[in-house]
């Protein structure tokens, strides 16, 4: 009886043996190979460490770019290109020249400072053609392109003062009917103003007429 408890036992012992290193082989086993939350987990991770490396570099672009455009400058090679609008009809009219002097030399800013200066004192050719405002629409060290707007719808109204045959007149808008001759003497008029009238100096209201015949009569 007592052999065969012993028998008995020593078998039991070596079923709960067994039984022990089973598990202990599986745990390792799973141990060593990752589950699939931790695999999707590392694929997170993975797509997040590459998502920011491209966002650096995207940033680290555009800064380089904001860099390089604020050190380019225009040269005498930099071609001027205008674009010019009429509001009347919305026509337009390109021309293309050489940039002049003064914008020479310039950064982006420079230029539109410069730019917006001009348009506040346009030239007589600018008034004539009712010039209105100008901007800055491309910028490059070969090439810049200025957006100008002129109104023309002005010029159905409005006078000329000019100097026709050693007297200054006033004509009407279209510089052919005669409103009426001032009897001004052109040599009494000052240098830049003789200019002006030469070319046809535009005024917009008969106020403005008067007051120039005022100005100038002896």
């Amino acid at each position: 009886m007592e052999k065969r408890y012993k028998i008995g036992l020593f078998f039991i012992l070596i079923l709960v043996a067994a039984l022990v290193i089973t598990l202990m082989w599986k745990r390792h086993t799973v141990s060593g190979f990752p589950n699939e939350e931790d695999i999707v987990q590392e694929d997170l991770n993975k797509n997040r460490s590459l998502s920011n490396s491209g966002n650096d570099a995207e940033t680290d672009s555009k800064e380089l770019s904001q860099v390089q455009q604020m050190n380019i400058t225009t040269t005498f090679d930099t071609v001027c290109i205008y674009e010019n609008i009429d509001k009347k009809d919305g026509s337009v009219y390109v021309e293309e020249s050489k940039l002049p002097a003064k914008y020479v030399g310039l950064k982006r800013e420079e230029l539109e400072a410069a730019l917006a200066q001009d348009s506040l004192a346009p030239t007589l050719e600018d008034r004539e053609k009712h010039f209105q405002s100008q901007h800055l629409e491309l910028f490059s060290a070969d090439k810049i392109k200025v957006l100008r707007i002129y109104d023309t719808t002005q010029e159905l109204s409005g006078f000329y003062i000019m100097e026709v045959d050693g007297e200054i007149c006033v004509y009407e808008h279209d510089k052919e009917t005669l409103y009426f001759r001032t009897g001004l003497n052109p040599a009494n008029l000052p240098a830049d103003v003789r200019v002006e009238v030469k070319n046809g100096k535009f005024m917009d209201t008969e106020l403005q007429v008067y007051h120039f015949i005022e100005s100038y009569s002896s």
